[in-house]
C-alpha cells in the first residue's frame, strides 16, 4: 500500500489505542510500525515522526465529557426547524475553559427574541448524555462566521421554492436532511446520497470542466478557479467530514496537476486524511469521516482492475455497510440497486437546486418539481413497505459489523483475482 495511506490507517490505531488509555500499548505500537514497514530509513523516520505528532495531537484534544452540566461557545453550523448541529470550539468544565473540536447535534425550541441562524456564534448550557445533548439555555455570542454562507444559500433556496420539499431540495446539493424525509431515504438505503460526498463534489466539478469548454479559458486558470468553487462549495456545506474530504482530494488533484508532483490517488487521500487526524483526532469517532473514507479508498481499490459502475457501487455500499450497522443498529438490504437505481434522479435533483439558488424560477416550475419530489417519495414509500430497514440490537450489530468488515476484504481479493487472471480493464 502506498505511504500514507499505511501512515493514515496506522494514526487510526494509534488515536484508538490512547482514547482506550494503553499509552504503553501505543508507544510499543509505534515501534513495531517502524520495523515492521519495508521502507528507506529517512522515510521511516518521517513516518514515526507523523505518528509522534499524532499521539501529541490526540493528548491535546479534550472530550466533552457525559453526564455534566457544562458551557460551550461554538458556532451553529446547520439548522432544521428546531434542530440544531453547533461545532462546539471550548468548554467551560471544572473551573476552566478546554478546547475541543466537537459537533453536537440537539433540539431546541425555546423562544428568543434574538433569532438563531447558521453562522451565528452561540453560548449553550447543556450536558451530554450517550450521543445526544440536553440544552437548557442557548444565547447568540456574536453573529457572524464563515458558516453564515451556509444560512444565506439556505435562505435562497428557501424564498425562491416556498414548498413542502425545500429541505430534500438544499440538502441533495449542501446536506443535513433531517427529519421525516431523512427516515424515508435512510430506509431506502439512500440518506448517503444527501450527504455532501464525492459523487456531489464531482458532479460539481463536471459541471465546471463543461462550461469552460465554452471558453478560451487557459487550463491552470480553469483549475485555479476550480479550487476556489470548490471552497466556496466547502463553506456552504458546513465542512462536514464527507465534503472536506472531496473537495480537498480534487484540489490536490488539481495542485498536482498544475505543479506537475505526480502523487497517486491514494496517498492524495492518504495525506488529506492523516491532515485531517493531525487536526482533530476526535474525528475517528465520526460516522461522516469512517464512511467517506473508508468508501473512497474501497473505489479506488476497485478502479485499480475495472471501471464497471455496478462494481464500484457495491464496494461502496460494503465500505459503509459496517458503520451503518455500528452506528445506525441496521442497514437496508437493497441498499446497492437502490444507490445504482438513484444516482440519475439525485442528479436531477441537484442540477434542479443549482438553478434555484442561481435564480427564482416561475410557480408552474416550482408545482413540477414538488410534484417530482414528492412521487419519489411516494415511490420510496411504497417500497419500504414491503422491503423494510432491518434494525438489529446492540450485541448481533457488533457480531455484524465484524462479518461485514470479512466480506469487504474477501469482495475486493476475488476482483483482484479475477481482474488480474484477465490482464485488467
Amino acid at each position: 500500500m502506498p505511504f500514507f495511506v499505511n501512515l493514515f490507517f496506522s494514526s487510526i490505531v494509534l488515536i484508538l489505542m490512547i482514547k482506550a488509555k494503553m499509552m504503553t500499548t501505543a508507544i510499543i505500537f509505534m515501534a513495531v510500525v517502524f520495523f515492521v514497514f519495508k521502507y528507506s530509513f529517512k522515510t521511516k523516520i518521517v513516518f514515526l515522526l507523523i505518528l509522534i505528532l499524532i499521539f501529541i495531537s490526540t493528548l491535546k484534544t479534550y472530550t466533552i465529557p457525559l453526564s455534566y452540566n457544562i458551557g460551550i461557545l461554538g458556532k451553529i453550523i446547520d439548522k432544521n426547524y428546531n434542530f440544531y448541529v453547533v461545532k462546539a470550539d471550548k468548554i467551560f468544565f471544572n473551573d476552566s475553559w478546554k478546547k475541543v473540536k466537537e459537533k453536537i447535534y440537539f433540539s431546541y425550541n425555546k423562544y428568543s427574541t434574538d433569532p438563531f441562524k447558521i453562522g451565528n456564534r452561540v453560548y449553550i448550557i447543556g450536558k451530554k448524555v450517550k450521543n445526544k445533548f440536553e440544552i437548557d439555555y442557548m444565547a447568540n455570542s456574536s453573529k457572524k462566521s464563515i458558516y453564515s454562507l451556509r444560512n444565506f444559500l439556505k435562505e435562497r433556496m428557501y424564498r425562491n421554492f416556498p414548498y413542502e420539499n425545500k429541505n430534500i431540495l438544499f440538502s441533495v446539493i449542501f446536506g443535513g436532511l433531517r427529519g421525516k424525509n431523512a427516515e424515508i431515504f435512510k430506509n431506502s438505503g439512500l440518506l448517503h446520497l444527501f450527504a455532501v460526498s464525492g459523487f456531489h463534489v464531482y458532479i460539481i466539478y463536471s459541471i465546471l470542466y463543461l462550461v469552460y469548454s465554452f471558453t478560451l479559458l487557459p487550463i491552470n486558470y480553469r483549475r485555479v478557479t476550480t479550487i476556489l468553487v470548490l471552497l466556496f462549495y466547502l463553506c456552504a456545506s458546513g465542512f462536514s467530514d464527507s465534503a472536506t474530504r472531496a473537495v480537498f482530494l480534487l484540489i490536490i488533484i488539481e495542485l498536482n496537476k498544475i505543479f506537475g508532483f505526480n502523487i497517486d490517488s491514494k496517498n492524495i487521500l492518504g495525506i488529506i486524511g492523516v491532515t485531517n487526524l493531525l487536526y482533530n483526532p476526535n474525528v475517528i469517532f465520526s460516522v461522516g469521516f469512517l464512511m467517506s473514507y473508508f468508501a473512497a479508498f474501497s473505489i479506488l481499490q476497485v478502479i485499480e482492475y475495472s471501471k464497471n459502475p455496478f462494481l464500484i457501487t457495491i464496494s461502496a455500499f460494503l465500505a459503509i455497510l459496517p458503520w451503518s450497522i455500528l452506528f445506525f443498529e441496521g442497514f437496508s438490504i437493497i441498499g446497492p440497486l437502490m444507490s445504482f437505481l438513484f444516482v440519475p434522479i439525485v442528479y436531477s435533483l441537484l442540477i434542479i437546486s443549482l438553478i434555484y439558488i442561481i435564480i427564482p424560477l416561475p410557480d408552474i416550475i416550482s408545482n413540477i418539481t414538488n410534484v417530482y419530489i414528492s412521487n419519489i417519495k411516494y415511490i420510496l414509500h411504497y417500497i419500504n413497505n414491503y422491503i423494510m430497514y432491518i434494525n438489529l440490537n446492540e450485541n448481533f450489530s457488533i457480531f455484524l459489523y465484524f462479518i461485514s468488515f470479512i466480506i469487504l476484504i474477501l469482495y475486493h481479493l476475488i476482483i483482484r483475482k479475477k481482474y488480474s487472471e484477465q490482464g485488467g480493464i
